[in-house]
């Protein structure tokens, strides 16, 4: 049975030992069925940790978006803009990259194996896969800062999402549902928070008036 990942690792560990450094787009290409999901993983290792990247979050959710709709709608192999496709990197780097590939695919292994095969199998899995990503990376782009969580809830969807195609572990898509569940429970609690402040601070405003008159006529009778 082949490793999860193993064909991208493959090509990374080709790249490595290449004399002359392959471009990024070559490399996805020779990474096989494992492309997408390394690539929806790389792209959301900054966002696997509770503090919220402002901007940045919104700028990798739309790339993560455009990511999951090549998914969706049955793209072989991810599609990244001519610069990034073209661009390449030193033997280095490669290895790095490689390093750091293997240590998250061998972590996943232990976690995630063959299951519920109907759901991941073909185009339906490629579908479901897709569709997940999109909807996590669009509330991913959400454009609330300073929040903690709002990154790191729909990455973790994400993440699921990748692990399940590379794994055809259809359970894996049921812990993407639950993370989304999960965010937009935890968007609309935010929501409501937000909603009752500024109800109050509203209220505030429209009572100033008499809060005036009797701080005035309080400041008057102590002064008296």
């Amino acid at each position: 049975m082949q490793r999860i990942g193993e064909d991208i690792l493959t090509a990374l560990d080709a790249a490595a030992a290449s004399p002359l450094p392959p471009r990024i787009g070559e490399v996805l290409r020779a990474g096989g069925t494992s492309s997408f999901g390394v690539t929806l993983v790389v792209l959301c290792l900054p966002f696997l940790q509770p503090i919220s990247l402002g901007p940045l979050s919104t700028i990798g959710g739309m790339a993560l978006a455009g990511i999951g709709w090549q998914l969706a709608r049955g793209d072989a192999r991810p599609w990244l803009p001519e610069k990034i496709s073209q661009a390449s990197l030193e033997t280095r780097q490669w290895a790095q990259t490689a390093a750091a590939a293997r240590k998250v695919l061998g972590w996943a292994a232990k976690l995630v194996r063959p299951r519920l095969g109907h759901w991941t199998a073909g185009r339906r899995g490629h579908r479901i896969a897709g569709s997940l990503v999109v909807v996590a990376a669009l509330l991913l782009a959400v454009p609330v800062g300073g929040i903690p969580f709002n990154n790191q809830l729909p990455a973790f969807a994400i993440v699921c999402a990748a692990f399940a195609l590379m794994a055809d572990d259809g359970l894996m898509f049921l812990f993407a549902v639950f993370w989304l569940l999960a965010t937009v429970a935890y968007f609309i609690a935010l929501w409501k928070v937000f909603l009752a402040m500024a109800l109050k601070i509203w209220a505030l405003v429209q009572a100033w008036p008499a809060i005036e008159i009797a701080l005035g006529v309080g400041w008057r009778a102590l002064a008296g």
